[in-house]
Parts: structure tokens; sequence; C-alpha cells
């Protein structure tokens, strides 16, 4: 049995298929289109009643939802791979603080960012909320820039799971701009990700010849 990954391209689906080609570990693809609402069709509404994506089923028949908890099981099955420092190595703590900060104060803004009418009354200029969203979510960018390390290439002192989430999610709100003139250390992480030979057919089917 393989594993079984719901997502959809240009998704943070990316960050766990990414992940699992760093493992060396088949998956079977199960694209949920989100234009078609497929997110919130009974059958995957049973798999992660937030209706959100991704989901992964393990090769023991268990699934999990929430991205970085997605990657610190992986890291746990898979620790050859090197997706997050060992329990023991000084990277640790700063890798556990990091993800979290990644995946709880910035991705859940992306959602605001591109429907912001679901979190204010109808009323609300939405051309507005986004700009007010989008200074909060480079202000929290500018926080993992200043954590990153200083060759620029990583995060910390090599590659880990967290230098996928950089790559995917720092490529929505921002601006591709912004992002390479105040987070340049992001940007060569992005580009470094990009380019990584077991990441590079990844990055190509999610996000075709965009530029990293």
């Amino acid at each position: 049995m393989v594993y079984t990954l719901w997502g959809e391209p240009d998704s943070g689906s990316f960050m766990i298929e990414a992940a699992l080609a760093e493992a060396g570990q088949p998956v079977n693809l199960i694209d949920i289109d989100l234009t078609k609402d497929e997110q919130h069709h009974a059958q995957y509404l049973a798999i992660n009643p937030l209706g959100k994506i991704p989901a992964l089923r393990f090769e023991d028949g268990t699934t999990i939802v929430q991205s970085a908890a997605i990657l610190l099981a992986l890291s746990e099955a898979h620790p050859d791979a090197n997706l997050m420092p060992a329990i023991d190595a000084p990277d640790r703590r700063h890798a556990l603080r990091w993800l979290i900060h990644v995946a709880a104060e910035i991705y859940p803004l992306i959602e605001v960012y591109d429907y912001p009418l679901r979190f204010a009354p109808p009323e609300t200029s939405d051309t507005a909320m986004r700009s007010r969203v989008r200074h909060r979510i480079r202000e929290r960018w500018v926080l993992v820039e200043q954590a990153a390390s200083a060759g620029g290439s990583f995060l910390l002192s090599g590659f880990s799971a967290i230098d996928l989430a950089i790559a995917v999610i720092s490529n929505w709100a921002i601006g591709a701009e912004w992002r390479a003139k105040e987070c340049p250390k992001l940007t060569r992480i992005t580009e470094t990700v990009s380019v990584r030979p077991t990441i590079a057919p990844v990055w190509h089917r999610h996000f075709g010849e965009k530029p990293a």
C-alpha cells in the first residue's frame, strides 16, 4: 500500500507531495478541484470535515489533515529523509517554532486574503481588507526572514520541511517583487527548493514554468 494524498496543483499539498518525494515514497495523488467546490462534496468531507486540503492517508490506513501535523508525522515515519532535525539536534526547537509560525500565523491568513468577505460583514471593502491582511502577512514573513540562516539557502543549518512550507506559502499574497526586495533569503530558499533534484518534478507539476 502506498500513501494517498488529496490536494490540488498550486496549493498547500505541494509541501506534502514534495516531502514524500524527498523521502522516496510513492504516492497516489487525488486532485480536488477547488474551482468546482469539490472540497465540500460529501465524499471529501468524510475525509476532512473542514473541507480543506491537503489530507494524507498513511500506509497503515490512518488519515490525517493539517499540513504541519502531516510533515511532522512524515518526519517521524522516514527519519532518514531528514525532513526535520532529530529530537536531540540543536536546530530541533527552532525547527518546531518556525514550522508552527508559518503554519499557524501565516498560512491561515492566505484564506482571509483570498476570501476576505468570508470573515467580514458584506459592506466591508474587500480591497481594504486584503490590503490590511497583506500587511500583516508581510510582517510575519519578515520575522522568518530575520531567522533564516546566514547562507540563505535554507531556514536552518540544512534542508528541512520548513523550507517546503516557505517555498509554497511565500508565493502567495505578498507579491514576488516585495519578497525579492524585503525577504531575499526567503526568495533564495524558494529558488533552492524549486530546483532540488527530488523536488523539481513536483514543483513543475504544481507551478509549471512559474519562476521560483
